[in-house]
C-alpha cells in the first residue's frame, strides 16, 4: 500500500528566520510533517517552480524548436494574456498587484510530479495556483486554500486605499474609479478560485467570516509559533525574566514592503515627527525596509530606523525592550508577530484592528486612535518591569484552534 503524500505549494519558502510570511509557512509545513511524516511531505515552492521554467527555456535554447512547437508556445503564451486580460478588463485601464495565472511549464512540470502519487493531498498557499487545481482534479487530488491573506485585497491595498481616500474628499476621476472596480474584479476571481478548493482555511477571523458569510465553507486556522521559532522566543522569555530591562526602550517590528504594516508604521511615525515621543522614551524600527520610511537625511529625535537584522540581534533587542508597538491599524490578515510576541513574554501596544482577527494574547494593551492614548500606555509600560506569566501564554495557544491536520486527515481518509 502506498504511502499518503500531502503537496504544499507555496509562494513563500518555509524559514524559522525571516518575516511573518515565512513563519507562517513554517507553521503549516511544521503542521504537516506532523501529520504524515517529513518524508511525505512535498514542497513546492514558487522560487522553485520558477527555476524549472528558466531550466526549460535554457533547455529550448540549446535544442530549437521547429515552426510547430514554437507556434505552439507562442500561442499558449498569447492565450495565457488574452485569459488574464479577459478575467479583468478594467486592468487595461489601472493595473493592480494580484497575480493570477502561471507559466504553461510550470503546470506541465507539476503534472508530471503528481500524476502517479495515488493518494494525496493538496495544500495551496495563494489564487496564483489556481490553475494546479485541474490538474489535482484530475488525479482526484484534493485541495486545501490555505492563504497567508485575500489577496486580492491585501496585495491592492495601497491602489484601494488611496481611491477610497479620493471619493470622500469628492477629487476622483475616471482612472481611480476603475481601480476600485479592478480590485473588485480581483477578488471575484479569487473567490472563484476559492470555490473550486474543497476546504478553506485562514489565519483571521475576518476574512473566515467573509468567506463563510458568502456561502462557501471556511475554518479559522490561526497562526501560533512551532518548532525551531518556538524555542527561540521561549528562550527569549527566560532571558526576560532573569534581566531587567533597558529603562525606555521600544521596538517596532515590521516587513515594510508589505502595505498594511508599511502604512500603520507611517502613521506611528507621522505623529511622533509631529507631537514627539514621551521623555526618555526610545524607539527601535527594525524588519525589512524600514530604514527606507524616512527621506534620505531626515530624522525623527528618538527612533532608530535599522532596515533588516540578523536575528542574533533581534532577539537580543526583544530581551532588553520594555515593550513592543504594533500600530496595525489596515489590512487583512493578522500580525505573526502578535503571537510570538506574547510567547517571548514581551508586553505589546496596539490598536484595536487586530483583535477582530484573532483573539489577542496576553500581553496585548489595546489603546484607541488618538495619539494621546498611545503616549500614555506606552508611559504606563516605562514605569513597570513587566514579563507575561509562562502559563498565561499556554493557556492562549492550547485554546487555539487546529483544523489543519483534522482536515487532511479527513481528506486522506
Amino acid at each position: 500500500m502506498r504511502e499518503k503524500k500531502v503537496l504544499y505549494v507555496t509562494t513563500l519558502t518555509p524559514s524559522e528566520i525571516g518575516h511573518g510570511g515565512v513563519h507562517r509557512s513554517y507553521q503549516i509545513l511544521h503542521e504537516l510533517e506532523q501529520v504524515v511524516g517529513p518524508g511525505q511531505v512535498l514542497l513546492f515552492t514558487k522560487h522553485e517552480l520558477l527555476a524549472q521554467t528558466e531550466q526549460n527555456e535554457n533547455h529550448d535554447q540549446g535544442h530549437p524548436l521547429g515552426t510547430g512547437p514554437r507556434l505552439k508556445q507562442w500561442a499558449s503564451h498569447r492565450a495565457g494574456t488574452a485569459k488574464r486580460i479577459l478575467s479583468n478588463p478594467y486592468r487595461l485601464i489601472q493595473r493592480t498587484q494580484f497575480a493570477t495565472g502561471i507559466h504553461p511549464s510550470i503546470r506541465n512540470y507539476y503534472e508530471r510530479q503528481v500524476k502517479n502519487l495515488g493518494g494525496a493531498v493538496c495544500v495551496m498557499e495563494h489564487a496564483e495556483f489556481g490553475d494546479l487545481i485541474a490538474i489535482n482534479q484530475k488525479y482526484n487530488i484534493p485541495t486545501i486554500s490555505c492563504t497567508q491573506n485575500l489577496d486580492a485585497f491585501s496585495q491592492n491595498l495601497e491602489l484601494l486605499s488611496n481611491n477610497l481616500t479620493a471619493i470622500r474628499s469628492g477629487k476622483i476621476d475616471g482612472k481611480q474609479r476603475a481601480g476600485i472596480y479592478a480590485a473588485i474584479v480581483d477578488f471575484a476571481n479569487e473567490l472563484q478560485i476559492l470555490a473550486q478548493c474543497d476546504e478553506r482555511l485562514f489565519i483571521s477571523k475576518l476574512e473566515t467570516g467573509l468567506i463563510g458569510g458568502l456561502g462557501l465553507t471556511a475554518r479559522y486556522y490561526p497562526y501560533v509559533p512551532v518548532g525551531a521559532i518556538r524555542s527561540r522566543l521561549v528562550s527569549i522569555r527566560e532571558r526576560r525574566a532573569s534581566t531587567r530591562k533597558e529603562a525606555g526602550l521600544f521596538i517596532l517590528i515590521g516587513t515594510a514592503s508589505y502595505e498594511p504594516i508599511k502604512k500603520s508604521c507611517e502613521w506611528l511615525i507621522q505623529h511622533s515627527r509631529d507631537h514627539g515621543l514621551p521623555e526618555g522614551v526610545r524607539i527601535i524600527v527594525a524588519g525589512a525596509g524600514t530604514d527606507t520610511l524616512l527621506a534620505p537625511g531626515e530624522s525623527i529625535p528618538g527612533i532608530e530606523f535599522k532596515g533588516w537584522v540578523e536575528q542574533e540581534e533581534m532577539d537580543e533587542l526583544l530581551a532588553r525592550a520594555m515593550a513592543a508597538l504594533v500600530p496595525q491599524r489596515f489590512g487583512f490578515g493578522v500580525p505573526t508577530r502578535l503571537a510570538e510576541l506574547s510567547c517571548a513574554g514581551v508586553p505589546m501596544i496596539g490598536d484595536q484592528h487586530p483583535t477582530y482577527a484573532l483573539d489577542p494574547p496576553p500581553g496585548f494593551h489595546v489603546v484607541d486612535a488618538s495619539w494621546t492614548s498611545w503616549q500614555a500606555k506606552i508611559l504606563e509600560l516605562c514605569q513597570e518591569d513587566i514579563c507575561q506569566a509562562e502559563n498565561a501564554y499556554e493557556s492562549w495557544e492550547v485554546a487555539q484552534p487546529r483544523p489543519l491536520g483534522q482536515v487532511v486527515n479527513m481528506m486522506l481518509g
